[in-house]
């Protein structure tokens, strides 16, 4: 049993050396830790990282816009821009989360996979319903009785996390942070009350 153990680190140290070494030392990083970080194997720091020459997606927000208030839910659509450095990336897993005044109050997913196009960029639209009530000087007394100045503003950060595969060896999770201030009128402008 010990002579195949070292047969098998000779074989993964020959491996990852000659020409085909990337591939067998990537697809042996996945296997269970069996003392491979001795035969010249990734070390576990570099899981998730992508590979050389790739860089990280980033996220633009290209506007919020406030669709309907039915208090105390308030429908938000994020329609946001991915540009893509790198080849096409697979994108999956992708979730998001929006705080309002320091409150978070909303939720989503995309429930698809995606495919990040080679060196451009991929508009999304992200559907959020907001919960008003949960947000400091956004109840419905406070809305009602707030005047519509033109410098009345909520602040909003909507998070946003997903995972992109590069060559179904590289996962990696990209995370951002959209911030901005949304004027309170958009919000009023939209309020339907019962």
């Amino acid at each position: 049993m010990h002579g195949q153990g070292l047969r098998r680190r000779q074989f993964l140290r020959y491996a990852t050396s000659g020409a085909c070494g990337g591939v067998f030392g990537l697809l042996a990083a996945g296997l269970p830790n069996t003392g491979l970080a001795e035969a010249g194997v990734l070390p576990a720091t570099d899981e998730g990282k992508l590979p050389k020459g790739f860089r990280e997606p980033t996220l633009t927000l290209d506007e919020l816009e406030v669709q309907q208030v039915d208090y105390p839910l308030a429908d938000v659509l994020a329609r946001v821009t991915i540009d893509n450095p790198n080849q096409a990336l697979t994108l999956s897993k992708l979730t998001y989360r929006i705080v309002l005044n320091g409150v978070e109050c909303g939720t989503g997913e995309h429930p698809e996979k995606l495919t990040l196009p080679k060196k451009a960029a991929l508009a999304l639209s992200l559907p959020i319903t907001a919960d008003l009530s949960s947000v400091p000087h956004l109840g419905i007394n406070t809305l009602l009785q707030t005047r519509l100045g033109e410098g009345v503003f909520i602040n909003y950060v909507i998070h946003v996390a997903f995972e992109v595969s590069v060559l179904w060896l590289f996962k990696r999770q990209i995370k951002a942070k959209l911030a901005g201030r949304l004027p309170l009128r958009d919000v009023l402008g939209k309020l339907s009350l019962p």
